[in-house]
């Protein structure tokens, strides 16, 4: 129900139509719909607090300390300079006081806390000149209706290129959610007299090692927050999967590291943590997962080396200006629930002529109520299933983990590096050759570069890894995907389908089909722009191709140590069986004496 309007919410939700969703006597949607959500508000609270010319109405007896209406506004500039953010209250209506007898001059100072807040944190870590525009005094339905301090904030411009670059950004979101909440954290502990404590980041660097007989320790850091003195983590919460099922609730751990013996063998557990102060819970850190297979000692390590969160790529040369998403489509913090359809517009001459004909921007519409999946931070466990069909015991680790020199890499049978949509991206407060998420870190060429020396075995799949270090001019990182994993790279828009198939010269250690995701899909993400990577050196072959056109879609080599190289990802194979087969392949091939 989240596509719907507000005032078809309220009634759904049982709402009284007269006093609180139906203010306009049918006659007009519009304006019933921004109009009862302050009354909302207000016949959650009731007397004396209740809906606008029904004060006394009982209601439901819900104490509100604060209404916030978070809205986008209107509003293009020609170049890449930011409308930025606006912040509306009312403090004029009911002769400035609340039926409580508190002022409506601390809508005021609500609004002002909240605000720059925002935009303290962006100019920060976004933009050093997000613009702060007005502190409006306004009569706008959700600034005067609410009988509790209240805001309405037009965060950015929804119709303007360089704003909206930002908002499509999960990290932007997170940052300004964040502000959001911080800002009524302080405004109430400002009210209250209190002092606050903001709740801690995510963990970082977790890790799962196996310590033999289905006993696992489990590691991870607290991150700091530099924006937040207040968000120091004092505890931390473990939960625990079984399989498929839910994660538990949880249990309180005071250390970074545990100790767990698994209940059973031939079963996968999957772990996350978060930590805790007294000012909340932190978002979970990414999913990592370990099982056993009874009397086995061959163990492999899966390395989580997708940690990309991204907004899409765009395009802003003279007239045309827009979201490429042909490029890149970025990749939603787990799922993205508003997108409506690929852009066709890039001219920014294009005018609006109405909502059939918007001009520039305009997108299909074909997406709308889909959810499309991004990344989930639970790819250790498919990747875990299809190794535990073949036979294998596996556990698993963060990418910041594994590439610390203390890590040791010797103990497994095989290293799974999965990379996902894994890709450089420019940092928002760089100089243009900062980037975030780089796949091949010196850190992790370094630790694959042990895992060969010791003539170890390696397994990577990703959408952009021959590419990757191609855009970016990373000649180091060009040097040792042809010199160790003995790949180089082709094309980054390799094909359209997702068609793969093992060639003759693969044979006798592969053979088969598979299918990988390139389109919508309701459970995984989508591969816009697979690699095609070709063999580089004496050894190396190309074992897949892709079926549209022939092109390389993955290379093996056979030396002192063995590589296995996709160039799309392994999880978005949507086939668990054909999943099971390849990684089955993969790991007779990393085995066979021949």
């Amino acid at each position: 129900r989240y596509m719907e309007a507000a005032r078809y919410y309220l009634q759904y939700a049982g709402m009284p139509d007269s006093i609180v969703y139906n203010l306009n006597q049918g006659k007009n949607d519009y304006n019933d719909d921004y109009q009862s959500r302050g009354e909302w508000i207000n016949y959650l609270m009731g007397n004396p607090n209740g809906p606008t010319g029904h004060r006394e109405a009982p209601g439901l007896k819900i104490p509100v300390d604060l209404a916030l209406a978070f809205h986008t506004d209107a509003g293009v500039t020609a170049n890449d300079s930011i409308i930025g953010t606006l912040a509306i209250y009312s403090s004029d209506t009911d002769d400035g006081f609340f039926p409580n007898g508190q002022s409506k001059m601390a809508s005021r100072d609500f609004s002002d806390i909240v605000q720059s807040q925002i935009v303290e944190d962006l100019r920060s870590q976004f933009r050093p000149d997000w613009t702060r525009r007005g502190l409006w005094n306004k009569q706008y339905s959700e600034a005067y209706r609410p009988n509790v301090p209240a805001m309405l904030l037009e965060l950015l411009s929804h119709q303007n290129l360089a704003d909206m670059y930002f908002g499509l950004d999960p990290r932007f979101r997170f940052t300004v959610s964040r502000s959001i909440y911080k800002g009524m954290l302080k405004f109430m502990a400002s009210q209250e007299g209190k002092d606050y404590v903001v709740q801690p980041l995510p963990v970082s660097k977790f890790s799962i090692s196996s310590l033999g007989n289905k006993t696992i320790r489990l590691s991870w850091k607290a991150v700091t927050d530099p924006l937040e003195p207040t968000a120091k983590p004092g505890e931390y919460k473990l939960y625990k999967r079984i399989g498929k099922k839910g994660f538990d609730q949880g249990v309180l751990i005071s250390d970074t590291t545990i100790i767990i013996t698994l209940e059973e063998y031939n079963k996968i557990y999957s772990f996350k943590i978060t930590a805790l102060n007294q000012g909340g819970e932190s978002f979970p850190s990414e999913i990592l997962s370990a099982g056993f297979i009874n009397q086995n000692e061959k163990i492999a390590l899966v390395v989580n080396g997708f940690d990309r969160i991204s907004g899409p790529s765009k395009v802003d040369v003279g007239n045309m200006a827009g979201i490429t998403w042909w490029e890149d489509q970025g990749v939603p913090y787990k799922r993205e629930l508003g997108y409506t359809g690929v852009p066709y517009d890039f001219n920014r001459q294009s005018p609006w002529l109405d909502d059939d004909s918007p001009g520039w921007g305009a997108s299909y519409g074909n997406f709308e109520g889909k959810i499309i999946q991004g990344n989930s931070f639970d790819f250790t466990y498919t990747h875990g299933v299809a190794i535990m069909a073949a036979g294998k015991s596996f556990v698993s680790i963060s990418d910041e983990a594994f590439e610390e020199e203390s890590f040791d890499s010797k103990p497994f049978c095989f290293v799974d590096m999965i990379f996902g949509e894994e890709k450089s991206t420019p940092v928002f407060m760089g100089n243009g050759k900062d980037y975030d998420f780089k796949i091949f870190t010196p850190g992790i060429r370094n630790k694959l570069q042990q895992i060969a020396e010791q003539g170890g075995n390696i397994f990577i799949s990703g959408a952009y890894i021959g590419s990757d270090h191609i855009i970016t001019g990373d000649t180091l990182t060009m040097s040792f995907t042809e010199d160790v994993l003995h790949y180089k790279w082709r094309t980054n828009h390799a094909i359209r389908g997702g068609k793969v198939y093992a060639t003759d010269y693969s044979k006798p250690y592969f053979n088969g089909e598979w299918d990988f995701n390139t389109g919508y899909h309701p459970e995984i993400y989508t591969v816009e722009a697979p690699d095609a990577i070709e063999p580089s050196g004496i050894g190396a072959i190309s074992s897949f191709r892709y079926s549209e056109n022939n092109s390389s879609a993955g290379v093996s080599f056979k030396g002192s140590y063995r590589t296995v190289v996709l160039g799309f990802p392994f999880e978005t194979i949507t086939e668990q069986n054909q999943r099971k087969t390849l990684m089955e392949q993969i790991i007779d091939f990393f085995e066979s004496d021949q």
